[in-house]
């Protein structure tokens, strides 16, 4: 099972290819200690682990699906907790403070988005009740 978690974008300007690369390297590098399944994609030589860093070093050349490149800080606090947090970090990174620059801007929006009318319905309701 190939890991998951960064969401990769086409095109021809990448943003991001360094952030990806280290972030993948570090998950690649945890996945065993995390009984997370890295055995494919399918390789004849090396380990699963050098095998999965492979792999990344060409996914990562479409980069990370982001407007901007993240700063090295940004890059440094997340591969530190993929390093260093559970194993549910390792798995989805962008769940992790660290990380969360991780999360698409049109995602992070439409959650904000929904949760803001959730609240707004909340409030009708709550009016209707009176």
């Amino acid at each position: 099972m190939i890991l998951t978690g960064v969401v990769i974008a086409c095109g021809n300007s990448a943003v991001g290819v360094d952030a990806c690369k280290s972030i993948e390297d570090a998950r690649c590098q945890r996945a065993p200690d995390c009984d997370i399944d890295i055995s494919d994609p399918l390789h004849r030589t090396g380990t699963d682990v050098s095998s999965c860093i492979r792999y990344y070093d060409t996914a990562c050349l479409h980069g990370v699906d982001l407007t901007t490149a993240p700063s090295q800080t940004e890059i440094n606090a997340c591969v530190a907790a993929v390093n260093n947090g559970a194993c549910s970090v390792v798995s989805a990174p962008e769940t992790d403070p660290a990380c969360s620059w991780l999360i698409p801007p049109a995602a992070a929006d439409a959650g904000v988005d929904a949760d803001a009318d959730d609240d707004a319905s909340d409030a009708a309701d709550a009016d209707a009740a009176d």
